[in-house]
This record gives structure tokens, sequence and C-alpha cells, in this order.
């Protein structure tokens, strides 16, 4: 009886990695199909034993206040602080403390800095004109037509997996999400939770930023 349990377990685990998997697709596919939707972000939650992983997606204006490639210092400031904080996922997602969650791997990752290959290639093109001969100011305009470009035609994300250890995970009541506080740019993160017993979507805000499981 005791290995048909702990099969079934393995089974269940298995199941919701599986499940977790399928949601993160789907929540790609949004992204990259659907809509890269400022104020909006994502959060895929799966507990797995005593495995808690956590996954965030947000465009880059929630995070930095813009998309296109660092430009001032100041902007590479904020994108490097920015990195800083969402690497800190202990002050991010506050679990049960009878669950006694510890973070043990954090990545956080962006492609906003991605743009200035891109911008350099495009400026590139633009200068050469067809004769080769643009005036100064034909290529100014055509600079200022590609900084346009690049600011509403591009998009740039922040992505972020956390990987935590709960050493009693059935104690694993709630988890409070401090995305909001950190990041004022997040209106709203649309979130997929997956545990051995519940899959559910919900929608966490300012106001109401509590997950229970």
């Amino acid at each position: 009886m005791h290995r048909c349990l702990k099969i079934l377990v393995s089974a269940v685990a298995a199941a919701a990695v599986l499940a977790f998997n399928l949601l993160d697709i789907q929540a790609a596919e949004i992204r990259h199909h659907e809509a890269h939707e400022h104020g909006v972000a994502h959060l895929n939650v799966a507990l797995e034993g005593n495995d808690l992983y956590i996954e965030f997606i947000s465009p880059a204006a929630n995070i930095v206040g813009f998309e296109h490639h660092p430009r001032t210092e100041a902007q590479k400031s904020a994108v490097m602080k920015a990195m800083e904080t969402l690497k800190a996922g202990e002050f991010l997602f506050v679990t049960s403390p009878y669950a006694e969650c510890s973070l043990v791997a954090a990545t956080v990752n962006t492609d906003i800095e991605d743009h200035e290959a891109h911008q350099s290639e495009s400026t590139h093109v633009h200068d050469q004109g067809e004769s080769g001969q643009d005036s100064e100011s034909e290529k100014h305009d055509r600079h200022e037509e590609h900084h346009e470009a690049d600011e509403h035609g591009h998009h740039s994300d922040f992505e972020a997996q956390y990987h935590f250890v709960c050493k009693q995970p059935e104690k694993l009541s709630k988890m409070d999400v401090m995305l909001f506080g950190k990041f004022p740019g997040i209106e709203h993160i649309e979130v997929q939770l997956l545990t051995a017993s519940k899959q559910t979507a919900l929608k966490l805000t300012a106001a109401d930023y509590k997950i229970s499981f």
C-alpha cells in the first residue's frame, strides 16, 4: 500500500510539472502573439514536493519605464538596479513563515540591450541612402525617424526564474507578491498557479497581492 501511494504521488508530481510547462508555453504564446501589454505582467507558480518554482515575465516599460536600448547613464543605472532588485526573490515573494521556504536559485534576463545592434545596423543602412550622398539634414531626419520607430516598434521584456526549497511545504498556505511596491509600472499580474491538488488562474493587484495555495 505504501509503495502504491509513493507511485501515485510521483505520478501527480510529474503531471504537475508537465502541466506547468504547458501553461508556460501558453503564456509565451500570449506574450508574443497577442500582447506585449504595458501595465500587465505574468507569473507562473508551481509547487512540487518541497520545491517552489516561480517564473516572472514583464514588459520592460513596467520595470524601468522604457523599452529601447538604455542611452543615458541614468537609464543604464535603472536597468542594473532593476536586475539586482529582481534577483532578490526572497523580498519579492514572501511565503508563509511556518513553511520555512528559502531561495536557492534566481536567474534574471532582459533583452532591452539587444536593440543597440539593431539600431546601429538600421542607422547605417539609412545613412547610405540611394545615392550614398544624403545631406546631413536628411541623415538627421532619418536618424530621428529610426529612434521613433525604435521607441514604438520594438518590445523588450524582463524575465526571472526562482527556485525556493520549503522544509514544510504542507504549511505553505499563502505567498505575498511584493512586486507592486518595487515596480509601480505594474498595474496587475496574471497568475497561473499549479500544485499537486490545484490548478488555477488569478489576477493580482496592488490592493490584492496574496496567492493562496
